[in-house]
């Protein structure tokens, strides 16, 4: 349906050369990289080139620079700006020196504001003491250990009143510790601090303490502003210097990316003598103005070739939808990428999406929240889902006006039924028996249907891709459409209309006569394509594993179509849902705030459990009911060489 056409690219060209063919394949921005040994049969002379990446080393020199700088990184224009590999190189190291130092200077300051802001703390729990510290640290034979003690151990040292030496000094305390000081002889220090460390005891840093606490305190509190002024202004000029060099900074870190990303089209290269190769793929409506700037290049000799003439090779993908499809091409890159020469399932992934979760969603007010909630999920976290769910909560909106249904008020919409079509209420009424049964009926409806489309676009798909045997005889194929649609008419006129169809010419012609070509669809297959071993190695083999993988077919479309009963499961479980909430309302009074607030709440209740829920079943209907009887999602993306900001 909607995938872009391709062209290969074969260029040959001087060892010398390369450089030139590299930057135009890479300023093209279409160009995809593959393995030359994939089109090429004898390769044995060719040999990779080791030329080193010159421009890796500088960039992830910047880079790390920038990171630590906590630097707005992101691509910009650089089409005008082309400085040498030189340049580049004295740039990265220039900028990364002068960024290091200034962030150490940062650091540095950072540093010294902690440790003071650190010893203002610790020496608040020691001002008490009264005498200085440098007078305690120099005694020559007792050892003092500043710190804090549990309040719970505290008591635990009278079990030591045989030694006088083991005292905690309490100069301050908090609600769980004691804050002070305990001196010990020296030939006692290893015993000593054995037991208090069995009580928990932890030490603090006093380096720089010499003083009295007091003093020694005021002082770290006099020097604090202005080691915050200094950590200030080194923060200033690191944020100068960023401001300043923002533009120079900017495109040379985008050239560096540009000319590292380059490397990996050089990775691809291979090399026969003095001369290289390069093979890869670029979209039809590029290629021609791409091989013109090449062949300008001295030496370069440049192939194309239609994708279509390449199939064994796999051509890449690139899907190319209109706006309002384009949001799917996410669900369908989660199941896989198609082939080439395989449909693009988006477009129909994009209507029957949308349809079936507007039934299964089916709410005025729901549906409205759902587009709020959809574009604010794209427009402030990008997140591309949301583009999905605009238009789902525009089918819940529609289809809730099919159903009556406004945040659970199912009588809402009366008013208006009566002035546009003369009705006294909504047409359908789901909680109704009638209804509940045209309901399930209906979605039975639905999912055969939508069976027999998937049906149908596997059979194109077989077609545009020469599968002609899986065309007529597959499951999937003409003889799969026959069967299941004589079937399924034959029982809906025999056991609902009481037509009697179902006779032994039809049962025979449109039901087991399919059913004998599908068992026999692998030889059969084999013979309308020309193939001369069209025969099984083994029949009774085959004829065995042949009859069990009928039998899985013949269940898989009754499972397939009892699945879509979940479309009209989901219809009346939104009305028992909602139902249950004004139920709860009901018994906080009718009309009251306590009321609104149970409205509102159940509302938001079922709202974000269902949309979960039908966005899930839905996409279970895509992946397993519709996906697997027309697309195999086994291809692989276009992806070309190009620098993408992430944001």
């Amino acid at each position: 349906m909607a995938v872009a056409e391709i062209k290969a690219i074969s260029i040959v060209g001087l060892i010398k050369n390369l450089g030139e063919v590299i930057t135009v394949l890479g300023k093209s921005k279409v160009f995809h990289p593959d393995d030359v040994t994939e089109f090429y049969s004898n390769t044995k002379s060719f040999t990779h080139i080791t030329t080193k990446n010159e421009y890796a080393e500088p960039l992830n020199e910047l880079k790390n620079a920038l990171e630590l700088a906590k630097a707005d990184l992101h691509y910009v224009n650089t089409d005008d700006f082309e400085p040498d590999a030189a340049e580049m190189k004295a740039f990265a190291k220039k900028t990364s020196g002068e960024l290091e130092t200034l962030i150490g200077n940062v650091a540095q300051a950072q540093q010294e504001v902690n440790i003071c802001r650190q010893h203002i703390l610790q020496s608040e729990h020691f001002i008490g003491l009264g005498m200085k510290i440098e007078s305690l640290l120099s005694c020559k034979y007792v050892k003092p250990y500043f710190g804090r003690l549990p309040r719970d151990n505290y008591s635990k040292l009278a079990k030591y009143d045989s030694n006088p030496f083991l005292n905690f000094f309490i100069c301050s305390e908090e609600q769980n510790y004691y804050w002070g000081v305990y001196i010990t002889p020296l030939e006692q220090e290893q015993e000593i601090n054995r037991i208090f460390s069995s009580l928990y005891f932890e030490q603090c840093d006093i380096t720089g303490m010499e003083n009295t606490p007091e003093k020694y305190h005021q002082q770290l509190i006099y020097d604090l502003p202005g080691l915050e002024n200094k950590l200030l202004q080194a923060q200033r000029r690191l944020q100068q210097y960023k401001k300043e060099n923002q533009s120079a900074i900017l495109q040379y870190y985008t050239k560096l990316e540009e000319h590292s990303l380059y490397a990996a089209i050089q990775a691809h290269a291979l090399q026969y003598n003095n001369s290289f190769c390069i093979v890869g793929w670029v979209p039809s409506a590029c290629a021609d103005a791409l091989q013109k700037q090449l062949i300008q290049i001295e030496s370069v000799d440049v192939i194309l070739a239609n994708g279509k003439d390449e199939l064994k090779h796999s051509p890449p993908v690139k899907l190319k939808n209109h706006f309002f499809v384009r949001p799917f091409e996410f669900y369908t890159e989660m199941f896989g990428t198609p082939r080439y020469n395989e449909i693009d399932p988006t477009p129909f992934v994009a209507f029957t999406y949308v349809i079936l979760f507007g039934i299964m969603f089916a709410d005025v007010g729901h549906g409205l929240c759902l587009i709020l909630a959809g574009w604010l999920m794209w427009k402030l976290k990008n997140m591309k889902i949301g583009k999905i769910l605009m238009p789902c909560g525009v089918a819940s909106a529609l289809f809730g006006c099919v159903f009556g249904s406004v945040f659970g008020f199912e009588h809402l919409l009366d008013p208006l039924y009566k002035g546009l079509f003369g009705l006294q209420e909504k047409p359908i009424e789901v909680m109704d028996a009638s209804a509940t049964n045209a309901i399930i009926f209906s979605a039975i409806g639905i999912g055969v249907f939508l069976l027999i489309a998937a049906m149908i676009l596997g059979v194109y798909s077989s077609l545009k891709q020469k599968h002609y045997g899986e065309a007529v005889f597959g499951v999937n194929g003409l003889a799969g459409i026959v069967f299941y649609c004589s079937l399924v008419a034959g029982l809906l006129c025999q056991l609902m209309l009481r037509i009697p169809i179902m006779t032994l010419p039809y049962i025979l012609g449109l039901i087991i006569c399919p059913l004998i070509l599908i068992y026999l669809r692998e030889p059969l297959s084999k013979l309308i394509e020309g193939n001369k071993n069209w025969k099984p190695e083994k029949w009774g083999s085959f004829l065995t594993d042949n009859f069990f993988e009928l039998f899985e077919v013949l269940l898989s479309y009754i499972t397939n179509t009892m699945s879509f009963l979940r479309v009209g499961a989901f219809v009346l479980v939104h009305a028992g849902m909602m139902e249950v909430v004004f139920v709860i309302a009901q018994m906080f009074g009718s009309g009251g705030i306590g009321y609104w607030i149970a409205v509102i709440l159940g509302n938001g209740l079922v709202m974000g459990l269902e949309a979960l829920l039908v966005a899930i079943q839905v996409l279970r209907l895509e992946f397993y009911e519709m996906f697997s009887r027309f697309y195999s999602g086994d291809g692989r993306a276009y992806e070309p060489i190009r620098l993408e900001n992430k944001n």
